[in-house]
């Protein structure tokens, strides 16, 4: 659909996933040795208008697909939950073994599920955690090497305009979500917007 073509863009451009899908298809990329980037057209540029009509095609098969059947799809909503867990638990079993045949892999994915279960009953986001599973390696492979070539030293981070612009949006940004950091700026603003309220009344 639409939002997920405009996510593409900052995955194939920037290697950053704009949503969970974008995320999925970087981890693909990644394991078929695709490096998105600036340099992706020069290096991949088949695989860019392959994405693109892979796209048109999606979009045209969902117009299709969901005019046509949207009668029947609709009524997959209406089966109980009680039977419906059921048939998706065994085929994630069944996938969980298939890919590598190890049992090891079936406990795995029920331990994800549990903590994803907890996770989804605490309200907790899911497209964050899926984020940080796909982009974390690729953090850690590109800290060690930045930490590689200054040797163990931080402040090349913060020598640059541009590191120190993204040290801040990142900063505000975790900090926003913070409740006692609302509260702050929520009184700033108050203490900020008093006077002109106080002479619009006078």
């Amino acid at each position: 659909n639409a939002c997920f073509a405009g996510a593409m863009i900052p995955v194939l451009t920037l290697a950053i996933p704009g949503a969970a899908p974008a995320a999925v298809l970087l981890a693909a990329m990644f394991i078929h040795r695709v490096r998105p980037g600036p340099l992706i057209m020069i290096e991949f540029p088949s695989f860019v208008y392959e994405v693109v009509v892979m796209v048109l095609l999606a979009s045209a098969a969902m117009l299709i697909l969901g005019l046509s059947m949207v009668k029947w799809l609709v009524k997959v909503l209406a089966v109980p939950r009680e039977k419906l867990m059921p048939i998706i638990f065994v085929l994630c079993v069944v996938g969980a073994f298939a890919i590598q045949s190890r049992t090891f892999d079936i406990g795995v994915m029920v331990f994800f599920g549990v903590v994803g279960y907890f996770l989804r009953e605490m309200d907790y986001p899911m497209a964050p955690l899926v984020l940080g599973i796909i982009l974390g390696d690729i953090l850690d492979k590109n800290l060690r090497r930045s930490l590689i070539l200054s040797d163990g030293h931080l402040a090349p981070f913060f020598n640059q305009p541009i590191g120190l612009v993204l040290f801040f949006v990142t900063l505000l940004v975790i900090l926003s979500k913070m409740k006692w950091f609302q509260n702050i700026m929520l009184g700033l603003k108050n203490l900020i917007t008093t006077p002109f309220r106080k002479n619009k009344e006078v």
